[in-house]
């Protein structure tokens, strides 16, 4: 069964205690667009205390035995790879989508998906050492590249004087 909103919808997300006031007018945002206009299924929404956020389940189809975890925010927000890492485990999303939500001032919403497997990437020396690595590979074929007729023309010469000398024994 589709969604019944209330008038008391922003009342009870309020009512949370959420530290950071931009996210529950967000949440509520969210909320009216996943239930009227996406249409998603079995609409609800909670709060995590450790994290600080309100986080909306629900499934996209009737059909679905899967529910999807949308998050919320402010497009103001600050997200990074580390707070991710957190919400994934703190938010048990294992078999569940992961969506962030972003609510811009104007009221659009913006959806991302979060897959499993997120990682931190790579160190500034790790980063470098590829790429030092890489120049190296690209000027060693470069190099050889145009010397390729002078090497054809050496493995030419020895094959032949290999050739010479296994008819001479």
């Amino acid at each position: 069964m589709r969604n019944n909103i209330n008038k008391n919808e922003l009342e009870d997300l309020l009512s949370f205690g959420c530290g950071d006031q931009r996210i529950p007018p967000a949440a509520f945002a969210v909320f009216m667009d996943l239930s009227e206009v996406k249409a998603v299924w079995d609409l609800q929404y909670q709060f995590c205390k450790a994290l600080d956020i309100i986080y909306l389940i629900g499934r996209e189809n009737e059909s679905d035995v899967e529910t999807n975890i949308y998050l919320p925010l402010p497009a103001s927000y600050t997200v990074s790879p580390a707070w991710l890492e957190k919400v994934q485990n703190s938010l048990s999303t294992k078999n569940r989508g992961l969506i962030l939500a972003f609510k811009d001032a104007d009221s659009t919403v913006v959806y991302y998906q979060i897959t499993e497997g997120l990682v931190t990437p790579d160190s500034l020396e790790i980063v470098q050492e590829r790429k030092a690595s890489e120049e190296r590979r690209r000027l060693l074929q470069t190099e050889l590249w145009r010397k390729r007729n002078q090497l054809y023309e050496m493995a030419k010469q020895n094959s032949n004087s290999n050739n010479d000398n296994e008819h001479n024994a």
